[in-house]
C-alpha cells in the first residue's frame, strides 16, 4: 500500500459546510495524511449583502494562485462546492493542474450530486451520493494499485469515456453511529486573502457563525418539492424520503465535543430538513438527553407545517428550543401545487396557531416565502400577501427571490414552459423592489391599518409585470425589517444570525450570562404557566390540531 497525501477543500460562502466536515473526518480516519482547507468567497450574513443584495463575489485571481500553490503538493485533491461557487472551484482545479498535472481530482458535495455532467468535465472522479463508504472503497483500490473505476457512488472520466456507476445503498443508523465526529478545529486551514492558508481558529467561527454551532442530526425529507435538490436525491434512491439519523448518544457527544473546544458556543442550530417529522418518542429521548447533558438554547430551522404538533413543540421548547423556521413558500394554493408541496393553507394556518402558543418563550418564528416567481398571477401574489397580513404575531420572514437549482423538477418545468428564470448562481437576496415586496418586508414589523392595506392591495402586481419600482422605499423597509429581527435576537442574547466579535466579547465579559439570568430566564419562567395551560387545554383543541392528524414520520 502506497502512502499518499490528500487535500480536502471546501469552496463556499463561509466555513459552515457541514457535509464537508463529516466527509473530511472520515477521509482522515482512512488516510492520516489528510488536511482540510476552507476557501471562503465571503460572508453571506454580512450586513451589506443582506441589505443591498450584493452579488456573490468571485475569488481574486491572486487568491486562486496562492491557494493552488499550497494545494498542488498533494496526491488527491477532493473538492466540495455548491453550484453558486462551482465556477470558482473550476478555476481552482485548473490552477492546481497547471502546477501539478498528475494530481487526481475528486469533486463531491451538492453540485456534484445535482449536476455530475458538469463536474466530471473538470474532475477525474465525481461522487454522486453519500461519500463515506464509497470513498473507502475507492481509496482501498487506489492505494493498492487496483482498478478503481468500478467503485459504486462515483463517475470516472477515462480515456475510453465516462464511467457511471450506481450509488451504494444509503447508510443505516448503525452505520452512521460508526462514523467519526465531524471535523471541528482539528487542524483545518483557512485561506486569508492576500496571505494564503493559515490555521482555522475560533475567530473564524465567530466571524461566520456567531456564537452558534451548526450541525445536522437527521438526513432526508418526506417531501419532494420541485424547487429542492431533494428531487434529484430521490431519483438516485427513493429512501431519501425517509429520515435517517445516528443515535441520540452520537449527536449529544458531537455537541459536547464542539462546546469543549469552543466554550463561547451559546446556541446549537440543527440544520435538518424536517426535524419535527421525527417520532414523538425519538424527540422525547433527544430532549431528555439534551436538557441533561447540553442545556444550551437550540434552533430548529427545518420545520414543515404538516408535522407541527403541540406535543412535539412542547417537548422541544421544554428542552431549550428558542427559535424555529418553517417553510411556507406561498400563500397561493395554485403555487403550492406548482411546487408539489402538499401543505394546504388550512394546515399552514394550524401550524401557525400552534407555534403562536409558544412564541412568548421563543424568538419570533421565521417563515420562508419564495418571491419573484415569473409565472405568478396577481391573485397568487395577493394570496401570499394576505397570508402574511393575517399571520398571528409576532413573527418574521425569510424572503427569497426564486432561483433554479440545476436538474431539479422545477428547472425542468420552467424549461418546458419556456420561461427564463435566474439560476441559483445568482444571489437570492434581495427580492425585486416592487410594492408587493416592500409590503411583505414591512408587515412583520407593522401591521398596516386594514383601511390602508385595502387601498394598497389592488396596486400590488406580480414582480415580473412591468410596474413602478420603489428602490429607496424597499431599502428602508428592508433595513427596518432586519433591524427588528436583530433586536428580537438581542432580547434573547442570540448570536446565531448576528455574527462577528461583538457577541464574542459580550460572552467574554459575562454580559450574555448576566442577561440570560436577569431577563431571559425570568421571561421563560413567566411563560411556563402559559405553556402548562396550553398542554392542559390540548385535549380541548379541535381534532385536526391534535397529534392524530399530524402523523409521525419514519
Amino acid at each position: 500500500m502506497r502512502k499518499i497525501r490528500i487535500s480536502v477543500v471546501s469552496v463556499e460562502d463561509g466555513v459552515e459546510n457541514l457535509g464537508f466536515r463529516h466527509i473530511s473526518a472520515f477521509i482522515r480516519s482512512k488516510c492520516e495524511n489528510t488536511r482540510a482547507y476552507y476557501i471562503s468567497t465571503g460572508n453571506w450574513r454580512s450586513l451589506r449583502k443582506l441589505l443591498f443584495g450584493t452579488g456573490r463575489p468571485r475569488l481574486l485571481d491572486d487568491d486562486i494562485r496562492q491557494a493552488a500553490t499550497d494545494l498542488a503538493d498533494t496526491d488527491i485533491l477532493a473538492i466540495s462546492a455548491m453550484t453558486p461557487y462551482s465556477d470558482d472551484a473550476k478555476r481552482l482545479i485548473d490552477a492546481v493542474r497547471k502546477l501539478n498535472p498528475g494530481i487526481y481530482v475528486i469533486w463531491g458535495g451538492i453540485h456534484a450530486i445535482m449536476e455530475p455532467e458538469d463536474a466530471i468535465l473538470h474532475a477525474d472522479a465525481v461522487c454522486t451520493g453519500e461519500g463515506e463508504f464509497a470513498f473507502e472503497l475507492f481509496y482501498d483500490a487506489y492505494v493498492n494499485g487496483r482498478d478503481y473505476t468500478g467503485t459504486p457512488g462515483f463517475w470516472f472520466r477515462t480515456e475510453a469515456g465516462i464511467i457511471k456507476n450506481k450509488n451504494l445503498p444509503l447508510m443505516t443508523q448503525d452505520e452512521m453511529d460508526t462514523l467519526p465526529p465531524p471535523m471541528f478545529y482539528d487542524g483545518e486551514f483557512f485561506l486569508e486573502s492576500g496571505k494564503g492558508f493559515r490555521p482555522l481558529t475560533f475567530k473564524d467561527s465567530v466571524a461566520f457563525a456567531g456564537l452558534a454551532y451548526n450541525t445536522v442530526w437527521t438526513i432526508g425529507c418526506p417531501f419532494k418539492c420541485t424547487f429542492c435538490g431533494n428531487t434529484k436525491f430521490i431519483e438516485y434512491d427513493h429512501n431519501y424520503r425517509k429520515l435517517r439519523h445516528p443515535s441520540v448518544g452520537y449527536i449529544i457527544e458531537e455537541i459536547k465535543r464542539a462546546v469543549a473546544k469552543c466554550p463561547h458556543i451559546k446556541n446549537i442550530v440543527f440544520s435538518d430538513d424536517s426535524f419535527l417529522a421525527l417520532k414523538l418518542d425519538v424527540l422525547k429521548e433527544f430532549a431528555t438527553a439534551y436538557k441533561k447533558e447540553i442545556g444550551l438554547p437550540f434552533t430548529v430551522p427545518g420545520v414543515i407545517p404538516n408535522y407541527v404538533r403541540d406535543d412535539k413543540v412542547a417537548v422541544l421548547v421544554d428542552a431549550g428550543m428558542v427559535r424555529v423556521r418553517m417553510g411556507i413558500q406561498s400563500g397561493s394554493e395554485r403555487m403550492l401545487e406548482f411546487y408539489d408541496r402538499p401543505t394546504p393553507l388550512p394546515k399552514i394556518r394550524d401550524a401557525l396557531n400552534i407555534l403562536k402558543e409558544y412564541t412568548p418563550a421563543m424568538i419570533p418564528p421565521a417563515f420562508d416565502l419564495i418571491l419573484d416567481n415569473p409565472i405568478e398571477t396577481q391573485a397568487d401574489t395577493l394570496a401570499s400577501l394576505d397570508l402574511v397580513y393575517d399571520m398571528p404575531r409576532p413573527y418574521t420572514l425569510n424572503l427569497y427571490s426564486l432561483r433554479l437549482i440545476p436538474n431539479t423538477e422545477l428547472t425542468r418545468r420552467f424549461g418546458e414552459l419556456g420561461v427564463a428564470t435566474p439560476s441559483i448562481k445568482s444571489n437570492v437576496f434581495p427580492t425585486r423592489p416592487t410594492l408587493g415586496n416592500v409590503l411583505v418586508h414591512l408587515l412583520p414589523v407593522w401591521k398596516i391599518p386594514e383601511a390602508i392595506y385595502r387601498r394598497l392591495r389592488p396596486k400590488v402586481l406580480p414582480s415580473h409585470v412591468e410596474q413602478p419600482l420603489y428602490p429607496v422605499l424597499y431599502i428602508l423597509a428592508r433595513a427596518l425589517f432586519l433591524s427588528t429581527r436583530a433586536f428580537n435576537h438581542l432580547r434573547f442574547m442570540d448570536f446565531t444570525i448576528l455574527t462577528g466579535p461583538v457577541g464574542y466579547w459580550m460572552w467574554k465579559l459575562g454580559i450574555i450570562d448576566f442577561w440570560t439570568r436577569f431577563y431571559v430566564e425570568k421571561q421563560r419562567e413567566r411563560n411556563r404557566g402559559r405553556l402548562r395551560l396550553a398542554r392542559r387545554t390540548r385535549s380541548e383543541m379541535p381534532a385536526h390540531l391534535q397529534s392524530s392528524a399530524a402523523p409521525d414520520r419514519l
